[in-house]
């Protein structure tokens, strides 16, 4: 396992993927995460087994190294970072490397340097599998067997998730998982235990945050499949200040609830103009109808809105909100329309 090069005296490192196969035994002191595995190795000196050498060059792929051409496949590699300075022959050195995708199996080579820029030869080859973001079921546990169909995610003023419905008998929860970034730790958010349910609105977001979401259908003992992620970033409207610019505001509607036209109050305090971005949504998250989108001057402001849908027809009576932002407040106001 160990090589000595032609041109100088560096030999190559054992490397070893912790929890993963290799072929060597090792102490599991760490393990692989959705988005990290870590590796060690033993030392190698500048001069054979003797002394300290200058630097380690990591890389890896997700594909194996074909035919015994490493050179090939180490010029083709991701080259990792933070890797640690070498201690003397030896000792155990190891790093871990991040930013991985959940699920897919990585192949790690190591060289060492000397400070004149002699280098190693390659080491040996180390494999190493991410884990699941939405960990599998317990041995024995039945559940459901497929993935959420048509599991999307809406900007709503908030993040709007909808999901087909599933016959699946063994479907008897739907979990919703939210990451912050595409390499963030996904977390579970909402447990849905009427299957009749098709939609989530995620509340606790922010506008130009990047978030990530999955689902799942769930028995009492695990998980199903997961979703594929469902990236999206929420955009505040054109024109919006940065929060805390805008002072404070509020939204009222009245008559509430109203069997003919309503009035929309908006009351902006602070001695600037600010940009008003108002959407009216029905209680399955839907976007109905707009109210207000505009720059509008400090004081109290009223539109008169006639239930009049996005579409040009006239809305539906039952249970409305509006949601929008003015200057850098979100706001939302409950609304009930009669016949």
């Amino acid at each position: 396992m160990f090589a000595v090069g032609r041109n100088s005296r560096l030999i190559a490192a054992l490397l070893i993927a912790m929890g993963a196969a290799s072929s060597a035994p090792v102490s599991r002191a760490s393990a692989a995460t959705p988005n990290s595995i870590p590796l060690q190795w033993t030392a190698t000196g500048d001069d054979g087994d003797v002394g300290q050498a200058y630097r380690y060059d990591l890389r890896y792929r997700t594909s194996d190294v074909v035919g015994g051409d490493t050179s090939s496949w180490w010029s083709q590699a991701t080259t990792a970072t933070g890797l640690p300075a070498p201690s003397t022959s030896g000792a155990t050195d190891s790093a871990t490397v991040n930013g991985l995708t959940p699920a897919t199996t990585y192949y790690f080579v190591l060289r060492v340097y000397d400070e004149v820029g002699n280098v190693s030869p390659f080491s040996n080859l180390a494999v190493g599998t991410t884990l699941e973001e939405i960990l599998p079921p317990p041995p024995g546990c039945s559940v459901p067997a497929t993935a959420p169909s048509n599991f999307t995610a809406a900007d709503s003023g908030d993040v709007f998730l909808s999901w087909s419905p599933t016959s699946d008998p063994l479907a008897t929860e739907f979990h919703i998982f939210r990451a912050v970034g595409s390499a963030g730790t996904l977390s579970r958010i909402a447990t849905i235990t009427d299957p009749s349910q098709t939609t989530f609105r995620d509340t606790n977001v922010s506008t130009g945050t990047p978030y990530r979401y999955r689902a799942a259908w769930a028995s009492s003992c695990g998980d199903g499949p997961a979703t594929s992620s469902v990236p999206i970033t929420l955009s505040a409207p054109p024109g919006t200040p940065p929060p805390g610019s805008a002072g404070t505001a509020t939204l009222h509607a009245y008559p509430n609830p109203s069997s003919g036209a309503v009035q929309f109050a908006i009351k902006i305090s602070g001695s600037a103009p600010q940009q008003v971005y108002i959407r009216l949504f029905d209680m399955s998250g839907r976007w109905v109808a707009d109210i207000a989108n505009g720059t509008f001057q400090p004081g109290t402001s009223t539109i008169s809105w006639a239930r009049t849908a996005r579409s040009g027809g006239t809305i539906a009576p039952g249970y409305y909100e509006a949601i929008g932002v003015v200057g850098g407040a979100k706001l939302r106001e409950r609304l009930v329309l009669l016949p």
